[in-house]
């Protein structure tokens, strides 16, 4: 991708860690069992991992796997999308374009967690780039949910979930606030720039099935009018090509153009939204254990004050046996336990929330940069390679107007084809 650069100009997998997606290949058959893996490439000067050159394979599931686990592991960062499917060309998973828009998304994912300060430290991007695939596997099957994944799991319906619960909590401050108003808006626009995009490649993808049918069809004409034979020939040559011209363009948009360009940003923005539910499941938290530990301390004091009062009058009968039944020489130290614990809760989701408050400014500021620089060089590289198209698609015309120019007409006769003076 041309524009997938840092801030500063640089590329955005940092030298440490370069990630290079690779060589795909497809394993299997069966419609429903058949999958395409990758080749992940990695060189590294880490020390942390065991070679410093290496490679593994990943299926696209692997790096769902990777991608909620970074998201779990750093609720306070934007963690960068998965390419999705929104090509308007009308090929199956396996095709050779759709592989080739799969493996540009990947290779785009990694490059930014590799350039990312603290998702680059992860140890669950580590194992993901050095892991066998059983051993992979069996990291997956043992990885449990977080604190996180209790209220909030990534989709649409938990953020709403989130967004109720939090529709009465205490206004944030007036920074926090700004943030949201701009991811919230900035979302919404992103969407509709890539929805219209979209719309103009698709326009571009129709233009190509019209020009596949037409050109057949001019070529057909040729072999009944004789005498212009030649150039409509010539001319269902041309459409071919310029039809060529227009598919090569819808997917290079998908490669690497604007249209990636705007899908990748909107996915940006999601993410930046979901950073800001992170913040909000984990006030929730924060209210909850503040809550929890509210009650046990009280149910400590009503201890307390039990003790200090003395111990009742002994009942008699059935009421006093109740009483034995129910007298508990523990239940001080269980209190005292529940408290602890309560208290210890309250200090790590008090933690959790202030750590992803101060990320979010940080993350904020990434945000803006490599949002302005990617937009930069985007455009500019999606100025050229229209200028490029529309002079491909001229030389085109250019020459076929040579070979209809030739076409001699005399009223009242049929058209007769004058050869090239040279």
């Amino acid at each position: 991708v041309s524009w997938d650069m840092s801030a500063d100009g640089q590329p955005s997998s940092e030298a440490a860690l370069l990630i290079t997606v690779s060589d795909p290949e497809k394993h299997g058959t069966s419609i429903t069992a058949a999958f395409v893996d990758y080749k992940l490439s990695t060189v590294t000067q880490l020390s942390r991992y065991a070679a410093k050159e290496f490679f593994v394979r990943r299926r696209y599931r692997d790096f769902v796997w990777l991608r909620d686990r970074l998201c779990h592991a750093f609720p306070g960062c934007v963690v960068p999308p998965l390419p999705t499917v929104d090509s308007p060309l009308k090929d199956d998973r396996f095709s050779p374009n759709f592989i080739e828009r799969r493996q540009a998304g990947l290779q785009l994912f990694l490059r930014r967690v590799a350039g990312h300060e603290r998702l680059r430290e992860s140890s669950d991007l580590q194992t993901f780039l050095e892991a066998k695939v059983w051993e992979l596997q069996t990291v997956k099957n043992a990885t449990g949910s977080s604190w996180l994944g209790a209220l909030f799991d990534g989709t649409q319906e938990s953020l709403k979930s989130v967004q109720s619960l939090m529709a009465h909590k205490v206004p944030d401050e007036e920074a926090i606030e700004r943030v949201r108003a701009f991811a919230a808006n900035y979302a919404t626009i992103a969407s509709a720039s890539a929805s219209k995009q979209h719309a103009a490649v698709r326009t571009q993808a129709d233009m190509a099935s019209d020009l596949r049918q037409l050109a057949p069809a001019l070529d057909m004409l040729s072999q009944s009018e004789t005498e212009l034979s030649l150039p409509l020939t010539h001319m269902a040559a041309a459409l071919d090509r310029v039809k060529e011209l227009h598919l090569a363009r819808v997917q290079a948009e998908h490669v690497c153009g604007l249209s990636a360009l705007l899908a990748f940003n909107t996915g940006m923005a999601t993410a930046l939204n979901e950073v800001l539910a992170n913040r909000d499941a984990a006030l929730l938290q924060y209210q909850k254990a503040a809550a929890a530990l509210d009650a046990s301390t009280k149910e400590r004091q009503r201890w307390q004050e039990a003790e200090h009062s003395g111990a009742p009058s002994p009942r008699s009968g059935v009421l006093g046996k109740l009483d034995e039944l129910m007298y508990d020489p523990q239940k001080g130290s269980k209190v005292e336990v529940r408290v602890k614990e309560a208290d210890a809760e309250l200090s790590a989701a008090k933690e959790r929330w202030e750590a992803i408050s101060t990320s979010i400014h940080t993350e904020v500021d990434r945000f803006h940069r490599q949002t302005n620089a990617d937009f930069s060089r985007g455009l500019r590289e999606h100025v050229l390679e229209q200028l490029e198209f529309e002079q491909a698609q001229q030389r085109e015309w250019e020459q076929l107007l040579d070979i209809v120019e030739r076409v001699e007409t005399v009223p009242g006769t049929a058209a007769s084809f004058r050869p090239s003076s040279s």
